[in-house]
């Protein structure tokens, strides 16, 4: 009886959910062990994005190298050179709690709006960052994965005033616009018009943006339902962008540690 159940969830979600399976491993080692979300320096080779590492594990990490790691308790940003001891809690991580609207497919109801802060300097305006991983910045192109299509959102970084984006599908040629009022800067895919799949690619030419992009989109079997099946999802299946805010978005909030441990 599990063997047929087996054999057809396997055939029903293909090759993309075995091979998370087999980037997770038994179920709940995700969050019993350490992971790897970035890394870069002289030793990224040694800890590619995905790395396990056990609890009790040590890191060597030589000058120049910076390393981002995931754990039960949040999440630490190693710099070399020196030793880490990953037994030993960081001063200071990142709550999976407050990344919890940040990770939820639900999103927030509105973006954020940039800061206006001025601490002994002339006020500066933060550039708005975008505050939900799975929600389509129509600035950045490449594999986007996709939590539920039935509420992917675009998200533009320019909300200052109106805007349209132009999306275009390259094999038929077929257009869809969509638009945006001034200080809006969500709208929802017009899937009607542009249906969404597993390896569908659309060009996406905003009328506020330097350039356009081009879209390849990863249909993820289910919604990660945390921090650490969002990060193997975006991983495995390359979605470079998503990971960048990710990880942006980890560092926001996350120390870093420069001494041995």
């Amino acid at each position: 009886m599990h063997s047929v159940r087996t054999g057809k969830l396997a055939s029903r979600f293909g090759k993309a959910v075995i091979g998370t399976l087999l980037l997770v491993g038994v179920s709940g080692a995700a969050v019993a062990q350490n992971m790897v979300v970035r890394s870069t320096g002289p030793s990224a080779k040694s800890y590619p994005a995905g790395k396990k590492l056990a609890n009790n594990a040590t890191i060597s990490l030589k000058k120049q190298d910076r390393v981002t790691i995931l754990g039960k308790s949040g999440t630490r940003v190693l710099r070399g050179p020196g030793t880490f001891s990953l037994n030993r809690r960081a001063s200071s991580t990142t709550s999976t709690t407050r990344l919890a609207s940040f990770i939820n497919n639900r999103g927030a109801s509105r973006a954020r709006t940039g800061a206006v802060r001025s601490v002994g300097a002339p006020a500066a305006v933060e550039a708005p960052k975008n505050p939900n991983l799975w929600f389509l910045d129509v600035t950045k192109g490449g594999k986007f994965c996709v939590a539920n299509p039935r509420t992917l959102v675009l998200w533009r970084p320019d909300y200052t005033g109106n805007a349209t984006a132009t999306i275009v599908e390259p094999t038929n040629g077929s257009v869809t616009e969509v638009a945006w009022r001034k200080g809006s800067s969500l709208k929802r895919w017009p899937t009607a018009d542009a249906p969404l799949a597993n390896g569908a690619r659309y060009q996406v030419i905003g009328s506020n943006v330097q350039k356009s992009v081009e879209v390849n989109f990863v249909m993820l079997p289910t919604a990660p339902k945390d921090l650490d099946e969002a990060a193997v999802a975006l991983i495995a299946n390359d979605c470079q962008s998503q990971l960048d805010l990710l990880v942006q978005t980890l560092d926001d909030g996350s120390s870093a540690e420069g001494d041995q441990g």
